[in-house]
């Protein structure tokens, strides 16, 4: 269910331009850039995005990690409270892998980016009044906590829930139908689960690190050609250029 790639942000942000491209004075932000953060300071820099974008954002829960914590969402459009049938819903997902770290800062930032535009830059303007964003920066706080900066080795741990399982193969795989991942084991996997099933997402995207990956839809199997349409698969390979 990962697609690896960054892309999506810039096929997301740079699809929605139209019109004369004016810009106010956007507020300036209150991030450095310069550091991880850790569970705590996570949680509560998404809630005081959603305490000064009332309008726009909405945080919300999930279901928890196998040490209990949260894990967060928040939700970025126009009219939050509309619930408009025909806007598309999008989501992010950060931090599977939990010393994968450098998507859980990206969304974090992407958020900020959204928010403080809105009203400000046509572009982002535009994007928030048609599309529902949902930002999950990260879906393995545990193995955040449990990581090393610096590690690039993995051995340290932090790659794995608490539990010890690798989230990104704990997904039930439609190929292997005689799989059956023992969902008690990853409680953030059927969270995650959960949550795609009550939504309608037409766009996702899975960020992880380490290499330069694009993983499409459907690209555990060996059929991939008879799955995929043509003009879909250009699309992917088009975003992920």
């Amino acid at each position: 269910m990962a697609w690896g790639s960054f892309a999506l942000l810039f096929a997301l942000l740079s699809g929605v331009a139209a019109g004369p491209h004016i810009k106010k004075e956007m507020v300036e932000s209150s991030e450095r850039h310069n550091r991880y953060y850790h569970y705590e300071e996570l949680r509560e820099r998404l809630r005081s995005l959603a305490e000064a974008y009332p309008r726009q954002a909405q945080l919300f829960s999930i279901g928890q990690s196998v040490q209990g914590r949260e894990l967060w969402v928040l939700r970025i459009t126009a009219e939050l409270h509309a619930q408009i049938p025909d806007r598309p819903q999008v989501k992010y997902v950060g931090n599977m892998h939990g010393d994968e770290a450098v998507s859980r800062q990206v969304l974090l930032y992407l958020a900020d980016y959204l928010l403080r535009g809105y009203l400000r830059d046509p572009r982002l303007t535009r994007l928030l009044n048609t599309t529902d964003i949902y930002i999950l920066p990260s879906l393995n706080p545990d193995g955040f906590e449990n990581a090393s900066e610096g590690d690039c080795t993995g051995n340290r741990g932090g790659r794995e829930n608490a539990r010890g399982r690798d989230l990104n193969r704990s997904f039930p795989d439609q190929f292997s139908p005689d799989s059956h991942p023992d969902l008690s084991e990853v409680p953030e996997v059927s969270a995650m689960i959960n949550w795609i099933q009550s939504n309608r997402f037409l766009l996702s995207g899975n960020l992880h690190g380490g290499s330069v990956v694009a993983s499409y839809p459907y690209d555990d199997s060996h059929r991939i050609q008879f799955l995929v349409s043509t003009a879909s698969l250009q699309m992917m390979k088009c975003l992920n250029t």
